[in-house]
């Protein structure tokens, strides 16, 4: 009778790992969970992550659309899953705000035939864009509203004028030089994450 238990426990166990495996490769290493971010991290390819070095929690994960073009990626997303608000599309960038995450949308530049999809957490937004970076997107109360911060634009201008290096401007004007930025709390990784989580390749 010991033999017939000790099978059926056995198989209850790898029946058990097999199902964590696929919970886990679902999200492709992603530090996002929820519904956008999850069919981003399963649909396009992870390049890179840039992260807060004083709040890990704060990141942004840069994927690469292969040959689509913004307004592809745009119509896809909203698809998938209709965001919060919605910019125009200005100067080859586009940005989607949904209950968790901004996704910003902008051509690669070392590629013109592919978009970078970029995946933020509100405070990495909060604590660490440029408003720069949102002008002609967004009208600034409505980024006020959003991140729940009264004069979010002025206070943060203020902050990068103070400090440029603590400045974020998007991956493409920003992205790796970050981490050699001096006192910058902000860092990007330079090499190229194809697949899986950050810092690792496949």
């Amino acid at each position: 009778m010991k033999k017939p238990l000790l099978f059926i426990f056995l198989s209850c166990i790898l029946l058990l790992s097999a199902c964590g495996s696929e919970t886990q490769g679902s999200t492709e290493g992603s530090f996002f969970k929820d519904g956008i971010a999850d069919f981003i991290s399963t649909t396009y390819i992870l390049q890179d992550v840039v992260s807060s070095q004083g709040q890990s929690g704060q990141i942004s994960e840069i994927y690469s659309a292969e040959n689509k073009s913004i307004d592809d990626v745009a119509n896809e997303l909203q698809e998938y899953e209709k965001p919060r608000e919605v910019s125009e599309k200005k100067e080859n960038k586009q940005v989607l705000i949904y209950q968790d995450t901004f996704v910003m949308l902008t051509n690669d530049e070392e590629n013109p035939a592919n978009t970078l999809v970029e995946v933020s957490t509100y405070d990495f937004v909060r604590n660490n864009y440029s408003p720069d970076f949102f002008d002609g997107l967004f009208l600034l109360w409505v980024l006020d509203e959003v991140l729940d911060v009264d004069d979010w634009g002025k206070k943060q201008s203020n902050k990068c004028y103070s400090n440029q290096d603590d400045c974020y401007r998007g991956y493409s004007s920003s992205g790796g030089s970050f981490k050699t930025g001096g006192t910058s709390t902000v860092r990007g990784g330079t090499s190229s994450v194809r697949g899986g989580g950050p810092g690792t390749g496949k």
